[in-house]
């Protein structure tokens, strides 16, 4: 048939492994320092590290946590929509102070991706010291 359209095509789905091997040497997120640390810039790698665990762009459960305004932006990627950029990302902002987003970033990441509740916590914890306003000294 001429006109024969695949009704649900989807591009291949690549193993989060292939596309490290594939980005680990090669990528604009990385930052190399002099005394020979690899750092990475790119958007839901929690400690900058550039590793294979922390990365952002190579594994489909990505957790991301930024500042909005005055407040904590938390993002989660979405395995189902990992391929379509647009779609691949839930954000929450938290409007609460500072152990109440510790306590609720916790809770969303342990039951996620257990493996990074502790850079999590500490990423919340830089962002929300980062955009509190300190009392004035009299």
């Amino acid at each position: 048939p001429v006109n024969c359209v695949v009704p649900h095509y989807r591009p291949a789905k690549m193993s989060s492994q292939l596309v490290w091997e594939v980005l680990k040497n090669h990528n604009s997120f990385i930052r190399k320092s002099v005394k020979g640390l690899v750092f990475s810039a790119e958007p839901g790698n929690l400690y900058n590290k550039h590793s294979y665990k922390f990365s952002g762009l190579a594994n489909t459960k990505v957790v991301d946590i930024q500042a909005e305004g005055d407040n904590v932006k938390f993002s989660v990627g979405r395995t189902k929509t990992a391929h379509q950029p647009t779609k691949s990302k839930h954000s929450v902002i938290i409007k609460k102070d500072g152990r109440a987003v510790l306590k609720a970033v916790g809770k969303q990441v342990q039951s996620y991706r257990p493996d990074l509740k502790a850079a999590a916590l500490a990423r919340a914890s830089a962002v929300h010291k980062s955009i509190r306003v300190r009392k004035a000294k009299k």
